[in-house]
């Protein structure tokens, strides 16, 4: 099979949850992807979650969701998604027989080919997933639905005192850093997953964070949800022998070497 974009073409992009994965979290995604030209495309998205039914109120809003997570926006995301969807497209192994497991989440393709509609499956199954939540992210982004990342780090302790912001676009697929309110760096974008597997890592208490921005000694954490969080009283490890706290303080000191 010819794996090359026809470009215009319609590619029809499904998505859901592996089977062991409980509600609230279990969802069903639906891209279709419309390349209208090389740096022109438009989209039709809607995720819907699944299995709630059991769930009462609280149990959902307590795992940080509402009783309205269902969305559908129709609209075009940046052109440079076009060159991201070929990367992947046409360097995945595809096979035409459907195969569901219930560990993993499931993927599935429509294209067009020879003048009808036919439905493939990639085998790079993790690769797609990552490459889908980076791309729901800019749907979201982009709708308005969502803000771009946001991440602040303070430390107060040190001398000077250091302030360092970091924010990503998944729309634009950027990655920049500003320390102390200074120019603007750029980071390498697969940085950003590096960044977010080491500071969410550790848990969050919402109880003990602030809504006013930190004056006094100490290491906080802002996430863009209005909240600081200090290293320690809001940020705490997640077992006790976990290094949490300090994968973090390493992270950040190493930025701004």
């Amino acid at each position: 099979m010819d794996k090359n974009l026809q470009i215009p073409g319609l590619y029809i992009i499904r998505f859901q949850t592996a089977g062991v994965v409980p509600a609230p979290y279990a969802n069903f995604q639906t891209i279709k992807l419309n390349l209208i030209s090389e740096d022109d495309l438009s989209l039709d998205f809607s995720i819907k979650y699944t299995d709630r039914e059991d769930l009462d109120e609280d149990e959902i809003i307590d795992e940080g969701f509402t009783l309205d997570d269902d969305f559908s926006w129709k609209g075009a995301v940046p052109a440079n998604w076009i060159k991201e969807f070929n990367a992947i497209y046409s360097s995945s192994k595809i096979i035409r027989q459907r195969e569901e497991k219930e560990f993993e989440d499931f993927v599935e393709i429509e294209i067009e080919e020879d003048d009808k509609r036919v439905t493939v499956y990639p085998v790079d199954k993790e690769r797609w997933v990552y490459f889908l939540q980076e791309f729901m992210q800019a749907i979201l982004e982009t709708s308005g639905r969502e803000l771009p990342f946001e991440l602040t780090y303070l430390d107060f302790d040190a001398e000077p005192k250091s302030e360092v912001a970091l924010k990503a676009s998944f729309a634009d697929k950027t990655f920049t850093m500003s320390q102390n309110g200074g120019p603007l760096k750029q980071l390498d974008w697969g940085f950003l997953q590096k960044v977010m597997d080491t500071v969410y890592r550790a848990e969050f208490i919402y109880d003990n964070a602030s809504e006013k921005k930190p004056t006094k000694n100490g290491k906080y954490l802002y996430i863009g949800d209005q909240l600081w969080y200090e290293l320690g009283i809001a940020v705490v490890e997640t077992t006790a022998k976990s290094k949490d706290l300090q994968m973090i303080e390493s992270l950040f000191s190493k930025l701004v070497r």
